[in-house]
């Protein structure tokens, strides 16, 4: 096997890694190739995971998760006060925040089919809904959402993600039910 010399500084936190872990495997070298391999590993197992799964991961991973049962949630959001969710949404922009986590960059550097389809992504990730898609309909993209949760689901879920296109700076238009969000979000003002 042809062996290659690298030569570079690392921090004194990493080179206290690199002792800890040089016990285990002997050599400096073998630490280094099998941490290379770890990840290459991980990175080929994350590739072969859906966007939905992949945000789950780093969702839960970054401890920014919460798990309820679905029983639990349909009675939080049945008791949920319209006016203080209002204020929420407008405060903490949580669907803004959830498009940025996922993109890894500010909404206003998104292209606005990347904010659909983010949207998409972490409503299919939320697991709260029964369906969730979208359409792209020529001046607008049409989002579809059905769910069991009840009439503040379908408030909330409006109102996010009207919330969201706002920011970005493009027309939102609803029609909903109780069990349903129809949505035109409009590619030009």
């Amino acid at each position: 096997m042809n062996k290659f010399r690298i030569n570079t500084p690392i921090s004194k936190k990493h080179q206290d890694l690199l002792k800890k872990y040089t016990d285990t495997y002997e050599t400096q070298q073998k630490v280094l190739e099998q941490a290379l391999e770890n990840l290459d590993t991980r990175q080929n197992q994350r590739s072969a995971l859906s966007p939905e799964q992949d945000l789950v991961i780093r969702f839960l991973g970054g401890n920014a998760g919460c798990l309820i049962q679905k029983d639990g949630l349909v009675m939080l959001l049945a008791n949920l006060n319209p006016e203080i969710m209002q204020k929420y949404v407008a405060c903490s922009k949580p669907m803004e925040y959830a498009l940025e986590y996922y993109y890894q960059k500010p909404l206003k550097e998104c292209q606005l089919a990347e904010v659909i389809e983010g949207i998409v992504i972490n409503a299919r990730m939320s697991h709260w809904f029964d369906t969730v898609d979208y359409t792209d309909d020529g001046d607008y993209y049409t989002l579809k959402i059905t769910h069991r949760l009840g009439v503040n689901a379908t408030n909330l879920i409006r109102t996010m993600i009207e919330s969201a296109s706002a920011t970005y700076g493009v027309r939102a238009e609803s029609t909903t039910s109780g069990k349903t969000v129809f949505m035109k979000i409009f590619k030009k003002n």
